[in-house]
């Protein structure tokens, strides 16, 4: 298959890029992962099939690259125990206030946790929208069609809100 990895990468890696920081809160590795899960994906374009759209191929080798390097035993990111107990950098660089940034970081944290609750499949398609990817794409990734992705997004979204309520 003849893929111009140059117009790929231009539409698709910034998206990756937040899929995997999204995963990991981490920017250094997510830069990692993205860079090698784009390399792999130039190495194995034979091995792409077409059964799903090429961004949801590479977010599944992105993935597998984060979930080796968290893996490595004494790498950088040994567990992701250890990445969700030291959490985000507290300092910051700009202007804002620190206490705002804990308050949306304790909104963002109280949601992860409602959205980890979920089931597997509506927790991906949470996270998949999260990342802006399209219904039609989410649908792609289930072997469905759009119309279901969208049902399923909105009944989790549903299930988050009631969530919230028991709290």
């Amino acid at each position: 298959m003849q893929v111009d990895f140059s117009e790929v990468y231009k539409q698709y890696a910034k998206r990756l890029y937040l899929y995997i920081y999204g995963k990991c809160r981490d920017s250094e590795l997510a830069e990692d992962v993205v860079q090698t899960a784009f390399l792999k994906a130039i190495l194995k374009i034979d091995s792409f099939q077409g059964n799903s759209s090429i961004y949801s191929w590479i977010t599944r080798i992105a993935l597998n690259v984060l979930y080796e390097e968290l893996k490595a035993p004494g790498g950088k990111n040994a567990s992701l125990d250890k990445l969700l107990t030291e959490g985000m950098d507290i300092v910051n660089t700009d202007d804002t206030d620190p206490l705002d940034d804990m308050i949306k970081t304790e909104e963002r944290s109280e949601l992860y946790s409602r959205i980890n609750r979920l089931s597997k499949k509506q927790r991906e398609i949470v996270e998949l929208r999260l990342q802006e990817v399209p219904f039609r794409e989410i649908g792609e990734r289930f072997k469905k069609n759009e119309n279901w992705a969208k049902v399923n997004y909105h009944r989790a979204v549903k299930k988050l809100k009631e969530m919230e309520g028991r709290r």
